[in-house]
């Protein structure tokens, strides 16, 4: 785990540097919401991922031992073979996110983004993380040894993470072989002659074959055809999923049914997202009512999120020595934590619920961790204070972080 650790710190370098560069040389000032936002997601991936790594190695393990149809040494030309498989199966599976509803339920998430920088290429789910790795099951039934297909993975992620930049020009000859930034601009535009096109990561040659290559003619706009109105951690997270299941629930006939799973995203009809948001998403405040608030609550959340980070690096690097279930209270911390986050980014009334069960689960957890009746009566009398005061420490939380 500690190669992914490092990969988080790497990461947060690269980060900076491309912001102060960016200020620098264009005069572009990233936007703080969709950094939180961008990060939050990307965060909530990498703390899964502690519990989906090891279950993915043991899975590609299992199908080499059991099912590998070649028994393929570590040589530089099966290097060479196996990087290029990983980027085919990375085209493919990139299409079929794109092309196939409930894969592109997942992978939306990615394209959010209205910005295009190296925040925009952490934002990757969970559900979008093991949909991959079963993708990447054909690799070890080819014949691949996991260790391979590890250090293989690892290389082709850091890869794609240097192409999510504006900072960077077209490239001359190397993008007659490789996608670069170019490429991928396009690949995340929501213009209509950008659509659907570009889904290589590695190697441009994929999209050429395929018909699904197109160069970078004109700035693209990014994000979504419909914009999301909100940062919430959760509803990123959600929103096409409860999309999908209204039509769902309003289409007739099975077979009509399983197109809006099954289908292309083009057999939604619209109005979905105006629908779900209606019933769903409230409390929504217009950014510019945010802005002319105090600074405070944007301190509040860089002392948490700087928090999350050593957190989640912590947890990366000494998973191994935690018990199951401290690694599992650890991570509910951290991920209340993203929530908590994001909710307060809109300043949002529920927040302090988030706080409020932040302290309580951490309060149970360090009363388990005693075996005397005194410690855990002693925690939970807070509890019980804190339950009782919920309304009164509410109203001065409010006046706190928010300035209200």
């Amino acid at each position: 785990m500690a190669i992914y650790a490092w990969g988080i710190l790497a990461a947060l370098f690269f980060i900076a540097i491309e912001i102060i560069l960016a200020k620098k040389i264009t005069g572009t000032v990233f936007s703080y919401k969709k950094i939180i936002s961008n990060l939050s997601i990307g965060a909530a991936e990498r703390l899964f991922n502690i519990w989906l790594g090891g279950m993915f190695y043991f899975v590609f393990r299992y199908i080499y031992n059991h099912f590998a149809l070649l028994d393929i040494a570590s040589s530089w030309y099966n290097w060479v073979v196996l990087l290029l498989l990983t980027d085919f199966i990375w085209y493919w599976y990139h299409r079929s996110g794109h092309e196939i509803n409930i894969l592109w339920a997942f992978h939306i998430v990615h394209h959010q983004s209205e910005d295009f920088n190296y925040t925009t290429s952490t934002r990757i789910t969970v559900f979008q993380a093991i949909v991959r790795n079963i993708f990447w099951c054909i690799l070890p039934f080819i014949g691949f040894p996991p260790e391979m297909i590890i250090i293989t993975l690892v290389i082709h992620g850091g890869y794609s993470f240097f192409i999510h930049t504006e900072l960077v020009g077209k490239l001359g000859w190397i993008e007659k072989v490789f996608i670069t930034p170019s490429h991928h601009r396009v690949h995340h535009a929501s213009n209509t002659e950008y659509l659907d096109k570009n889904y290589g990561d590695m190697f441009v040659f994929w999209d050429k074959l395929f018909g699904t290559f197109k160069e970078e003619d004109f700035k693209p706009i990014y994000g979504i055809t419909k914009p999301l109105k909100t940062h919430s951690f959760l509803w990123q997270h959600f929103h096409y999923l409860l999309e999908m299941l209204y039509r769902f629930n309003h289409t007739a006939g099975f077979k009509n049914k399983l197109k809006i799973v099954l289908g292309k995203p083009e057999v939604m009809l619209g109005d979905e997202r105006e629908i779900v948001e209606a019933k769903w998403l409230t409390e929504i405040q217009p950014i510019s009512v945010i802005d002319r608030r105090t600074g405070r609550y944007k301190r509040y959340i860089n002392i948490q999120f700087a928090g999350m980070l050593i957190g989640l690096i912590l947890i990366t690097l000494y998973n191994d020595v935690f018990t199951v279930s401290s690694n599992f209270f650890f991570s509910f911390i951290l991920l209340l934590t993203l929530i908590n986050c994001c909710a307060l980014l809109e300043q949002k009334k529920w927040i302090f619920f988030v706080e409020y069960v932040r302290i309580i689960f951490l309060l149970e957890y360090i009363a388990l961790q005693f075996n005397d009746w005194y410690h855990f009566l002693l925690c939970n009398v807070v509890v019980l204070f804190f339950t009782l005061a919920y309304n009164t420490l509410k109203k001065k939380y409010m006046q706190l972080v928010y300035h209200y």
